[in-house]
């Protein structure tokens, strides 16, 4: 594949929807009402398993590349100087907000899954999305420029 750089926006899956790029690594969110009127179509989930809300995408693994898996996530950080307290009272409202029915429907209906995990938990996913994105860009040969 070649990589075509964009700086963001709508750009990439507006160009393959038109047919000048013929394949876009998107995030689920981003992708899914566009699969879902057929302007694209859904190859795999970077996810290790299937996505209920398109039962019928395969994994990557299930598509020949054992053990690739990427996940895109959101979260909420603040000043490393926020008090505990404030960091824990957020936290908790929203593990509550992600534990709402409704929230997690409306969530669903993008192929986002609410976590609502504690901050240590948050934190130990951040460093190992950082662990993994490392060593890819150190066997990649990637520098800075």
């Amino acid at each position: 594949m070649t990589p075509v750089s964009y700086k963001g926006g709508a750009a990439p899956l507006a160009d393959v929807i038109a047919g000048h790029v013929p394949i876009y690594f998107a995030t689920l969110s981003e992708a899914m009402s566009q699969a879902k009127s057929g302007a694209i179509r859904l190859l795999a989930v970077s996810s290790e398993r299937r996505v209920p809300q398109i039962a019928d995408v395969p994994t990557f693994a299930e598509s020949g590349f054992p053990g690739f898996k990427a996940l895109t996530w959101n979260g909420l950080m603040a000043p490393a100087a926020t008090p505990r307290d404030t960091i824990d009272r957020v936290a908790k409202e929203v593990s509550h907000a992600a534990k709402n029915a409704k929230f997690a429907e409306r969530l669903a209906a993008f192929g986002v899954d609410p976590l609502g995990n504690t901050p240590e938990e948050f934190a130990a996913m951040i460093a190992a999305d950082i662990a993994l994105w490392g060593e890819a860009v150190k066997i990649a040969g990637i520098q800075a420029k």
